[in-house]
């Protein structure tokens, strides 16, 4: 007898999101283009209280270049949960930097604010906090340790989507948050990620790592990768956006 799988997740998708699909292929521009822009204005004016938006093709992305435009690289320490998925310290190693994990708190399963304080090192650059299943880390002393020692804040937002402590939302305590579309998630785009800051220059690197280094069509300024979302992609976030309660 084989066991029936059931899902524990299913990403609820409709004639809309197929509707938009079928508008970009029929467009002819199905890469990195308009979608992706529009995209990125509309999460960063309903999501993330206005902040600067950078699309990327997923959650993993979106840390990892969230974390290279910021800075980090060999010799550093960032702080990360002991309870998260792998992508959290992927990329914090995949930056060059040390993954550290803290425990979590019993109850909330999202940072304790006691294990990042014995967390701290000569090293540390930064903490990264990961929002669980929708619900928001203890910011208000995870930012009050980060002042306090002088360290960077990075959001892993990926489950918490338009989650807000006292009307601010996630993605806008630290340097940056990360988002994920990925089918599990409250609202998807097949595959993607955001970056979301309110520092200009962070945004404007990111928006070049993500795409060989490049602002200008083949003037390299740094080295960097292939991490674009696409247009198709971009165009079923926009219609599953105006589904997100």
């Amino acid at each position: 007898m084989t066991a029936q799988f059931i899902p524990p997740a299913k990403p609820i998708l409709g004639d809309d999101e197929r509707k938009a699909v079928d508008e970009v292929i029929a467009s002819g521009m199905v890469a990195q283009g308009p979608q992706v822009h529009a995209f990125e204005d509309e999460f960063s004016s309903q999501v993330v209280d206005g902040v600067h938006c950078v699309a990327v093709n997923s959650g993993t992305s979106a840390l990892h270049i969230g974390l290279l435009a910021s800075g980090i690289g060999e010799g550093d320490e960032v702080i990360v949960p002991s309870f998260t998925f792998a992508a959290t310290g992927n990329s914090v190693a995949l930056s060059g930097a040390k993954p550290v994990f803290a425990d979590v708190d019993p109850v909330t399963f999202t940072l304790d604010p006691a294990s990042i304080e014995a967390s701290i090192t000569d090293k540390t650059a930064a903490i990264m906090p990961v929002h669980l299943y929708g619900l928001p880390a203890n910011m208000a002393e995870i930012v009050a340790i980060a002042t306090k020692h002088g360290l960077k804040i990075f959001e892993d937002c990926a489950q918490a989507h338009a989650a807000s402590i006292d009307g601010k939302h996630v993605g806008t305590f630290g340097i940056f948050g990360a988002f994920s579309f990925y089918p599990t998630k409250n609202m998807t785009s097949g595959e993607g990620g955001m970056i979301t800051t309110s520092d200009p220059e962070i945004a404007r690197k990111a928006a070049m790592l993500r795409n060989q280094g490049m602002e200008k069509r083949y003037a390299n300024e740094y080295v960097g990768l292939n991490n674009r979302m696409t247009d198709i992609h971009a165009s079923i976030g926009r219609v599953q956006l105006t589904k997100l309660a």
